[in-house]
């Protein structure tokens, strides 16, 4: 980083802390770093109207540069246009020419950490679509869905991958509440029309405008005039928007009818909560990126209890694993991990699992439960084993896959073969229809 940049981002720091949100929003935010010239940090604004900084801010400024302990005597505004009477270092002049912008998306939500499941193929294959070629397709794209189901990773996926591609892509995300708040005050002492200016500059000089919860825009009749007329002026010139609601665009009553049909007008996707199969892989992928030491019986666990949305099942993950480090029990126990989320679900209860399945078979025949985890075959054992995966994936819905990673590591071929004699079986055979209810019985009593 060059020496301006890091003067700047010290004196903007201690500037943050001086002014108010919206001095600071409209003013400051948006000056960018020059060069060093005269003693004086050089930064270049939107318009000329922001040299009137140094003189109605003249005290926050050199209380800023005295605080953060920068070597310089204050500041100078100029415009893009001035540029060319100042002289950058050659430190300045590469890090110019290699344009890079400061990415403020969540590295770690991309497109490769993001799992693909049922509930969100089609929001994820529209977003890729999206993100390799802005303006060009499904625009706008609206992305609806309950809370914590990947939305915003979603969004910030996008992004990422679209500063990958061109770093100078200008990416503006913004709530639709900060949307309403930016719009107010750019009317609060509105004497120049400079505030509106302001706005119109933020939200219509960007190359993708990324919206979310747009249902927070309830009741806001002139925030929703400013935001269609946004939209149309970004939309014109083939700007990217993307949205994102709690609720599909026709069931948000409170919006104008024509900007309904706005949104309405691109693609409309959504995203619904993950199935089992898409919970346990999450979980297992949170674990792996974060190191997680933790066993299969406990995320098969965590997924069949926790069925909410993605931000609580990675809280009850990291709950689980702090707790077995800090009791020193094994995540392997599933009372250690039933104790850690106490909070989270109902352990009162019973809790039919593929653990309690396993165990009231085992009880049922007679045999322990790492006989049927494990590679004996006796007839007995193997009677059992069958009628144990049956179980679960009739009761569970639970994937072959994953009822395979439970029973020791076995193919899915294996439990396919299992499931589907035991299925037939119970349409025919009167013994083992009655075995299938003295379980399912044990289970529902406990």
């Amino acid at each position: 980083m060059s020496e301006c940049k890091v003067l700047w981002k010290s004196v903007l720091s201690e500037l943050e802390v001086l002014l108010t949100t919206v001095s600071f929003d409209m003013w400051f935010k948006d000056l960018e770093p020059y060069t060093v010239e005269n003693d004086k940090l050089v930064l270049i604004a939107p318009l000329n109207s922001f040299k009137s900084i140094n003189k109605n801010y003249k005290d926050q400024i050199k209380k800023a540069i005295e605080n953060s302990g920068a070597k310089i005597s204050g500041i100078e505004i100029i415009t893009k246009a001035e540029t060319d009477n100042y002289t950058l270092s050659n430190e300045e002049e590469k890090e110019e020419d290699d344009g890079d912008t400061v990415n403020m998306f969540d590295p770690g939500y991309t497109f490769d950490s993001f799992v693909v499941g049922d509930s969100n193929s089609i929001a994820y294959a529209a977003a890729e679509a999206v993100a390799k070629a802005p303006g060009a397709f499904h625009n706008p794209l609206f992305i609806y869905g309950g809370v914590g189901l990947g939305k915003t990773h979603i969004m910030h996926a996008i992004a990422n991958y679209i500063l990958s591609q061109n770093k100078k892509a200008k990416i503006l995300y913004v709530t639709a509440e900060q949307f309403v708040n930016d719009y107010i005050d750019s009317l609060k002492n509105n004497k120049d029309n400079e505030l509106n200016k302001q706005f119109r500059l933020k939200y219509r000089s960007v190359d993708v405008l990324m919206m979310d919860d747009v249902q927070f825009l309830s009741g806001k009749t002139s925030t929703q005039e400013a935001l269609f007329h946004t939209f149309n002026d970004l939309y014109q010139f083939r700007k990217q928007i993307v949205l994102t609601s709690d609720r599909h665009p026709r069931e948000l009553t409170f919006l104008q009818d024509r900007l309904k049909s706005r949104f309405q007008s691109g693609l409309t996707v959504d995203i619904t909560k993950p199935s089992i199969e898409t919970r346990i892989a999450i979980l297992q992928k949170k674990a792996y990126a974060k190191k997680y030491d933790i066993s299969q019986k406990a995320v098969f666990f965590i997924a069949e209890n926790i069925t909410s949305n993605i931000r609580e099942l990675e809280g009850a993950l990291s709950k689980v694993v702090f707790y077995c480090s800090l009791s020193g029990r094994s995540s392997d126990d599933l009372e250690a991990v039933k104790d850690a989320l106490k909070d989270c679900i109902d352990v009162s209860s019973h809790v039919i699992s593929m653990d309690s399945i396993a165990d009231a078979t085992c009880a049922y025949y007679g045999i322990k439960k790492s006989d049927i985890i494990g590679k004996r075959k006796n007839k007995l054992i193997s009677n059992a084993r069958q009628m144990a995966i049956y179980l679960i994936n009739d009761m569970l819905g639970v994937p072959l896959s994953s009822i395979g990673e439970f029973f020791g590591g076995r193919d899915h071929t294996t439990i396919m073969y299992a499931r589907d004699k035991m299925t037939d079986l119970s349409k025919t055979d009167h013994l083992i229809q009655a075995q299938i209810n003295d379980i399912k019985s044990m289970l529902e009593k406990k």
